[in-house]
């Protein structure tokens, strides 16, 4: 059962539920499932097609509100979310749901008819966004720290019994990171030094973002890399972007998947302790 829904912008909100004791009762919200972006072609040697499908596209949402009083206030408060370049968020609460989830929004139409059949001071109000990227995810960000993998200096004391072997051991540096979402989830990670070429590997899925061993990263240094947006930002700087620095090679911009994550922080060179945080919110259909 729906427990709460509000409209964010930055600072800004609008609480459609509950809002009974000033006039305005929801009575409707629809987020179908997102369109299914099909990748098909026919065989040309047999029956059947093949099929590659594998993403999603955008999704609708749209909200039905009577409102009984004050409905002109209602309507010029709902349109500060409908700006074709705004993009609010939908945040909703279920009793049933762990926390609560969001949907961004765009503007797609907006609607207040006259109803003879309403009173006259009420009005039935429709509005209806697209959802961009799809999903539904976690209202607030869950963060996880994996230190850096360290390799131990091998040495050994006079005297010594043959035969003898070297073994490099190493520190390791990983992390599970339960993602409680339905869908994999993208994420954002700041990787710190001191290090050089580091590297995120998911070894659950085998898969990594690496960067070359020329990238350098003092104490305290970081470089900032965004899956979703595909982008890798020295200190988060939009002007110092360090992706002619990555090795695209070993590299594929890899997502949380549903359930338990292996996460290994693992640069080619260590000088002290390095750590990568790792930001991401669950996401579900």
């Amino acid at each position: 059962m729906l427990t709460s829904v509000r409209l964010v912008d930055g600072a800004r909100e609008m609480n459609l539920l509950p809002r009974q004791d000033q006039g305005v009762y929801l009575q409707g919200l629809d987020a179908p499932m997102p369109s299914v972006r099909e990748v098909a072609e026919d065989r040309t040697d047999d029956d059947g097609s093949r099929d590659t499908t594998s993403l999603f596209g955008a999704r609708a949402c749209s909200i039905e509100l009577l409102v009984t009083s004050g409905a002109r206030a209602v309507e010029d408060e709902l349109s500060r979310f409908l700006h074709p370049r705004s993009r609010p968020y939908l945040v909703v609460e279920d009793d049933e749901w762990s926390q609560p989830r969001r949907l961004g929004l765009r503007v797609d139409q907006f609607s207040a008819p006259l109803g003879v059949d309403l009173p006259r001071r009420a009005r039935k109000i429709q509005a209806q966004w697209k959802c961009p990227d799809g999903v539904w995810e976690a209202a607030d960000l869950a963060s996880s720290t994996v230190g850096a993998d360290v390799v131990e200096q091998v040495g050994f004391s006079l005297p010594f019994s043959l035969p003898f072997s070297l073994v490099t051991t190493v520190s390791t540096g990983a992390a599970t990171i339960g993602n409680v979402g339905a869908v994999p989830s993208h994420l954002v990670a700041r990787l710190y030094g001191p290090c050089s070429g580091p590297s995120l590997r998911n070894e659950t899925t085998g898969e990594e973002i690496t960067f070359l061993p020329t990238l350098a990263l003092a104490v305290g240094e970081y470089v900032e890399i965004d899956t979703r947006e595909q982008t890798a930002y020295l200190l988060s700087m939009s002007t110092a972007s360090r992706l002619n620095y990555i090795d695209f090679a070993q590299t594929s911009w890899w997502r949380l998947e549903p359930g338990d994550n292996e996460i290994r922080y693992a640069p080619s060179g260590v000088t002290g302790a390095a750590a990568a945080v790792i930001e991401y919110r669950p996401a579900w259909l």
